[in-house]
């Protein structure tokens, strides 16, 4: 498969294993086809998991011996957390009207997802790497961080790693690797999402099925979950239509 990035796949030989973070949707599915076939040993299809995400491409992927799912170690109230970040849609949509929206307001993602892995020590062992497949089209957050790692201030971490600019260790402890760095289209070419559906038919943008996000920017982000995700706020607030709070 043809490398669309500007990343050198062959700099990750060095590491003594490859986490490669997947989510069941393009992006992610990609850049686990392209490590894999050349470090089959040492690559591993990591999933934060979460009961709102569904995919048959995950399932797919859980038949190789090569796929971990991360699962919360504490006891979570997922719904709990879930009604929390919906109610705080419409300061996230006055913060969107104001261009001060930032994702991390819902805190679902946080702790569904993020929080746990995190915490686990596997991901932070001496000489491993955890792939990443944010683009700078995903988001101003996103893009401002990548843009960071193509031009990087003086005091910037390149971490373990000598070359620059792909790779960054966050604070937790983790060494993470940005292969789309310099991928600036939204979607991925058609030629290499039809290669990867020779193998995953079911492939397709991956997400969960109730979210906040969907909510807020229905008008921008095109997902089968969105529907839902609209009936959901609509039954949380005892309203028919979201008119009354979208004016």
């Amino acid at each position: 498969m043809k490398n669309i990035t500007t990343f050198d796949f062959r700099l990750l030989e060095t590491f003594d294993k490859i986490f490669v973070l997947v989510s069941g949707g393009i992006d992610s599915t990609y850049l686990y086809e392209m490590i894999a076939p050349l470090f089959p040993e040492k690559t591993y299809a990591v999933n934060c998991w979460n009961p709102y995400e569904q995919s048959k491409t995950l399932n797919q992927m859980k038949q190789e011996f090569s796929y971990m799912e991360v699962r919360p170690v504490s006891h979570l109230d997922y719904k709990k957390i879930l009604i929390k970040s919906f109610k705080l849609i419409p300061k996230a949509i006055e913060f969107r009207k104001k261009g001060k929206y930032e994702k991390k307001i819902f805190p679902c993602c946080k702790y569904i997802k993020h929080e746990e892995f995190k915490e686990r020590e596997l991901f932070k062992e001496f000489n491993t790497v955890v792939i990443s497949g944010i683009k700078p089209g995903d988001g101003k957050q996103r893009g401002w961080f990548l843009k960071d790692l193509r031009n990087p201030p003086k005091n910037h971490n390149y971490a373990s790693n000598p070359k620059k600019g792909f790779f960054h260790r966050h604070k937790e402890g983790q060494l993470y690797c940005y292969p789309f760095r310099d991928y600036f289209d939204r979607e991925l070419p058609k030629k290499i999402i039809k290669q990867l559906r020779q193998k995953y038919p079911n492939l397709d943008h991956s997400g969960c099925t109730l979210c906040p996000v969907l909510v807020v920017f229905r008008d921008k982000i095109e997902s089968k979950y969105t529907l839902e995700s609209v009936k959901f706020y609509n039954k949380l607030i005892n309203q028919q239509t979201l008119e009354v709070w979208q004016k």
